[in-house]
This record gives structure tokens, C-alpha cells and sequence, in this order.
């Protein structure tokens, strides 16, 4: 009977997962928050081992990238980590928000 319920305390562990979220705002919220851009990447970490984290590095140019002739603000980051199986399998997604600023240019070179 015990024998039983250790397996089963054993299949249930391995199967099971663990999240959490850390969620940062990295500047200050512009007024106009009318065009959101967002960036994200995914990542899987197994036993652990992770060689680089260059796919993260890239998320400022992907939101810049979206917000052509204008830069972004308001950047908020999203960092999700699952981990599942006994932490033998990691999922990391970090998701950044943010909000194009176009800046008008009027005659005699004054920002609007």
C-alpha cells in the first residue's frame, strides 16, 4: 500500500510544474499610449544548461524596429519561468511592451 503511494507521490512530482512572473517597468509611461509595440522571445532550458542568452539581448531593436522613424517608451518587461518535471525542463518567455512616440517636426525645426 505504501509502496503504491510513494509511486504515486513520485509520477505525480515528476509531472507536475512550477511558474512564476516578474514583471518590470523599465521607463516611465509616455501620455499618448496610442500605438503598443511588442517584442517577445522563448526560450528552453534542459538540465539546466544554458549557453547564452543572445536571444534576449535582441528585444530592444525588435520593439525599435516596429516603431520605425520614432523610438519606443513605456517599456514594460514580462519574465515568465516554468519549470516542469522536477526542474529538469525549464521554459523561459520574457515579453517587453511598449509605446512608439512619432515626433512632429514644424516649420522652423520645433518638436511638436
Amino acid at each position: 500500500m505504501w509502496t503504491k503511494l510513494l509511486g504515486l507521490g513520485l509520477i505525480a512530482s515528476y509531472f507536475s510544474g512550477c511558474s512564476y512572473v516578474a514583471s518590470v517597468s523599465q521607463t516611465n509611461l509616455p501620455k499618448n499610449r496610442s500605438q503598443v509595440v511588442t517584442a517577445e522571445v522563448k526560450k528552453y532550458i534542459i538540465l539546466g544548461f544554458n549557453f547564452d542568452n543572445e536571444e534576449f539581448t535582441k528585444i530592444p531593436e525588435r520593439l525599435q524596429e516596429k516603431c520605425p522613424g520614432g523610438r519606443v517608451e513605456g517599456v514594460m518587461t514580462k519574465d515568465q519561468v516554468t519549470l516542469y518535471a522536477l526542474i529538469f525542463f525549464w521554459a523561459r518567455h520574457v515579453e517587453a511592451t511598449g509605446f512608439c512616440q512619432k515626433s512632429t517636426v514644424a516649420l522652423g525645426g520645433d518638436l511638436l
